[in-house]
């Protein structure tokens, strides 16, 4: 018999700051091109109401550590940081770093005009302008 990995991708993005439709857009068209591949992802969007519940001690913790647990269970790491989408993207830059650590692939998509860190163009496995571009690339790291 062959055992056969499950296919994920993390999907990383501005959260905070969002509505709820601004996060998910780009993750839903995203999760539905890729499921048209066989690939899965783990959208960090799924525990919202876990975000929206009343803030203790050790919500932050718990947030960040199911994220983490997201990426460890992830072959790829799809980043949106267009400065043309809305919201703060340091969780995103940490999620990478963190991914980088862990020496996960990491596709990463920005505006075409968009300055470039030097820490995001050495972390990024490979950077695009377009989203379906960005998606196309994950997709060959799974045949």
């Amino acid at each position: 018999m062959t055992y056969k990995h499950k296919q994920h991708v993390y999907l990383a993005g501005p959260m905070e700051g969002l509505t709820f439709e601004e996060m998910t857009e780009w993750r839903y068209a995203a999760t539905h091109l890729l499921n048209l591949a066989d690939i899965d992802t783990l959208d960090p969007t799924r525990r919202m109401s876990y975000h929206n519940q009343e803030k203790n001690d050790y919500t932050a913790s718990r947030v960040v550590k199911h994220d983490l647990q997201d990426i460890a269970f992830s072959s790829v790491v799809l980043a949106d940081l267009r400065d043309s989408t809305p919201g703060r993207k340091w969780g995103t830059v940490c999620e990478i770093a963190h991914a980088h650590t862990k020496n996960k692939i990491i596709i990463v998509v920005t505006d075409k005009n968009q300055f470039k860190h030097p820490f995001i163009e050495f972390y990024a496995t490979e950077i695009y302008n377009d989203l379906t571009d960005a998606i196309e690339a994950v997709s060959t790291y799974y045949q």
